[in-house]
């Protein structure tokens, strides 16, 4: 469901995994954690220096979905999540969606949540996808994702309702085409690596799991403004092979193609077209709309869809018009077409030409390090202060927000500061790096007339 506004209260889910509010978790640890993050620092770890440079914690280095053996799923009764919700008042209402209601909660504890309510229709929800969203999010656990916390039992005449976390900042949707002060590059690219190992997390579990429903709305935002993929709500786990859907349960199998427009694979026509590489294609999406600021559909421009739009463009050669211009774009070159070539390849029309999302988040750890970093206030996401372009209205002669630099008038006065940046083929070897000359480079991502 794409719920939330930017408001400060308006998502659905928190600021933490479920691990960190552990009751049990023991005083003697901490020495040893500090013990384990000072080794990792005077080693040079590279999942800790990766995570580093994504703007995470150490743990932000490992996309795996863990299995949750050890959390503490828990079983509410109705009365107590209707009491939480105010009896599920307008007041705690954070959003709707077109498979039901999602409502702020204090449980008698005072911590927040999050209680997902079906929609009350004619024709309800199938119970079936309210059990396919617990018995998926019961088995895993990851800080990209939006962990459940627990569920009312079945049976009885009441709906059967959904406590995940609760998110305080609102949805990257919200972020990108509902704030004042938009977010910087840094910014866009740590939200779009944060993204990506969400779904290289699901897809590695093992079964894997494919989202179906990845967008802007369905990514929500915790109290230090990381990145979480939530909504499992059209999720399908994957018992068998890879490519195809002949590993999927024969109920699973038969569960017609779903998603929202605009990010929908188009070669996702049938149960047997869903693979993983679904989900690569709607991400594909995403880092278009996070590249342009432009909606994945939006009627008010021609063509309306934002892969039709800019695939044109980057087959012509013209990365720059693609890049959001409300703010100036990256200042390396190299960097700006490596992001969109990087898209392009999301969004092939052969799904097999994609990459996988394992490779996705190398690419996005290597262009993270080419952006400058910047500062951001913690209050509101939509008052983030990019201190760069602070700086540069400070400059005289200085492009204004969203002037192209490199044809600017005043680019010939205006010099930014110099960032001492490597070049993008010193900072990580990717896996599909290759040697030349004595040194790693990373494949070029390359656009044909696939598409």
């Amino acid at each position: 469901m794409g719920y939330l506004s930017c408001r400060t209260q308006s998502s659905v889910a928190t600021s933490r995994s479920i691990s960190s509010y552990s009751p049990t978790r023991s005083h003697r640890r901490k020495p040893k954690e500090s013990q384990t993050h000072r080794a990792a620092e005077t080693t040079g770890d590279a999942d800790t220096d990766e995570a580093a440079a994504s703007g995470d914690g150490g743990i932000e280095g490992v996309a795996v979905a863990v299995p949750c053996s050890h959390l503490r799923i828990r079983h509410f009764s109705y009365r107590e999540l209707e009491s939480a919700t105010q009896n599920f008042s307008d007041a705690a209402l954070l959003g709707r969606g077109s498979h039901g209601a999602v409502y702020k909660a204090v449980l008698r504890s005072g911590r927040l949540v999050a209680v997902k309510r079906p929609s009350s229709r004619p024709i309800p929800l199938p119970s079936s996808e309210v059990e396919n969203e617990i018995q998926i999010l019961s088995g895993i656990q990851n800080p990209r994702l939006v962990n459940l916390l627990g569920f009312t039992p079945p049976g009885g005449k009441k709906d059967r309702l959904l406590v995940v976390e609760f998110m305080p900042n609102g949805t990257l949707y919200d972020l990108l085409h509902s704030c004042d002060r938009l977010p910087g590059w840094t910014r866009r690219l740590r939200l779009a690596l944060q993204t990506a190992k969400a779904l290289s997390a699901l897809h590695s579990s093992s079964p894997p799991i494919i989202h179906r429903d990845v967008k802007s709305a369905n990514v929500l935002l915790d109290d230090r403004f990381n990145a979480r993929l939530g909504d499992f709500g059209l999720a399908l786990r994957n018992d068998g092979i890879e490519n195809g859907a002949a590993g999927f349960p024969s109920s699973v199998r038969s569960t017609p193609p779903a998603g929202t427009l605009g990010y929908l694979d188009p070669g996702y026509i049938t149960p047997e077209n869903l693979s993983t590489k679904t989900d690569v294609f709607s991400f594909g999406i995403l880092l278009l709309e996070i590249i342009s600021g432009r909606k994945a559909i939006d009627v008010s421009h021609s063509p309306p869809s934002v892969v039709e739009w800019a695939l044109p463009l980057l087959k012509k050669g013209k990365v720059l018009p693609i890049f959001d211009p409300r703010i100036a774009p990256p200042r390396d070159p190299v960097a700006r077409r490596q992001i969109a070539l990087l898209a392009a390849s999301c969004v092939k029309s052969s799904r097999e030409r994609r990459p996988a999302m394992e490779e996705v988040v190398e690419q996005l750890k290597i262009l993270s390090r080419t952006v400058p970093a910047r500062a951001w206030t913690v209050s509101n996401p939509c008052s983030v202060v990019d201190t760069e372009r602070a700086m540069m209205k400070l400059v005289p002669g200085s492009p204004k927000v969203g002037e192209d630099i490199t044809n600017s008038s005043s680019s010939s006065s205006f010099r930014p500061p110099p960032i001492d940046l490597p070049p993008l083929w010193m900072v990580k070897p990717l896996r599909n790096g290759r040697r030349v000359g004595g040194r790693t480079v990373a494949v070029r991502i390359s656009i044909d007339d696939d598409h």
